[in-house]
C-alpha cells in the first residue's frame, strides 16, 4: 500500500469506530436531521433521477430522504454491482432485493436501469473540501466520473469528518456533504 493508502485506512478505521460507537438512536435522529436539511436547503429538479443507496452495519439511513425526495416526484434508484462497476437500479416499494456482497441489497437483474442526475453518496469520513473516504473499493469513484456531470451529496454523521482526506489522483470531491450539524460545500 502506497502512503497515501495507508493513512486513508487509518482514517477510515479510526472515523469508523467513531460511527460505530454512536448509540443506535443518535443514528436514527441524525439520520432523520440530515434528510431534513438536504430536503430544506438544497434544491432539486423535482424531476430528477436520485441515486440513493440502502444503508449497511452503522452507516447513516438515507431512506427518509429517498422518501421525501420520491414524494416530490423524483425517481429513485440505488447501486447494483455488475462486473466491477456500479448499475443503478429504479428502486421500486415492494419489488424484491438480492445481495450484492458486502452486505448491500439492489433490484435484481431485469430491472430498469437509470441514469443518476443526482448522486446521494455513502462514505467512511470527509473533509470540509468534500473529499472523501470510502470503503476503498473504488466503486462510487469510478461511477462519478463516468456519469459527469450530476451533482454528488456525501451523506455522512459529524463524527465522520477528518481534518484532510489524502488526494489520489483517481479522487473524486463530492459537491456537497451533509451532516446532521452542517452543509458543507466543495471549494
Amino acid at each position: 500500500m502506497s502512503g497515501s493508502s495507508d493513512e486513508k485506512a487509518r482514517l477510515r478505521g479510526e472515523a469508523l469506530a467513531r460511527r460505530d460507537a454512536m448509540p443506535e438512536t443518535a443514528r436514527i435522529e441524525a439520520s432523520l436531521e440530515v434528510a431534513e436539511r438536504v430536503v430544506d436547503e438544497l434544491s432539486f429538479d423535482p424531476s430528477a433521477v436520485v441515486s440513493g443507496f440502502l444503508p449497511i452495519r452503522s452507516e447513516i439511513d438515507p431512506r427518509p430522504l429517498m422518501a421525501a425526495l420520491a414524494d416530490r416526484g423524483a425517481r429513485i434508484c440505488v447501486p447494483a454491482i455488475v462486473e466491477d462497476r456500479l448499475e443503478f437500479r429504479e428502486l421500486v416499494r415492494g419489488a424484491p432485493l438480492v445481495p450484492q456482497g458486502f452486505g448491500t441489497y439492489a433490484p435484481g437483474e431485469g430491472t430498469a436501469v437509470l441514469r443518476p442526475t443526482l448522486m446521494l453518496v455513502p462514505l467512511a469520513a470527509f473533509d470540509r473540501r468534500c473529499h472523501r473516504i470510502g470503503y476503498g473499493r473504488g466503486y462510487y469513484d469510478r461511477a462519478i466520473a463516468a456519469l459527469r456531470p450530476l451533482a454528488t451529496v456525501g451523506l455522512a454523521f459529524a463524527c465522520l469528518e477528518v481534518a484532510a482526506v489524502p488526494d489520489e489522483p483517481h479522487d473524486v470531491a463530492l459537491d456537497f456533504v451533509v451532516t446532521e450539524s452542517a452543509i458543507h460545500r466543495s471549494a
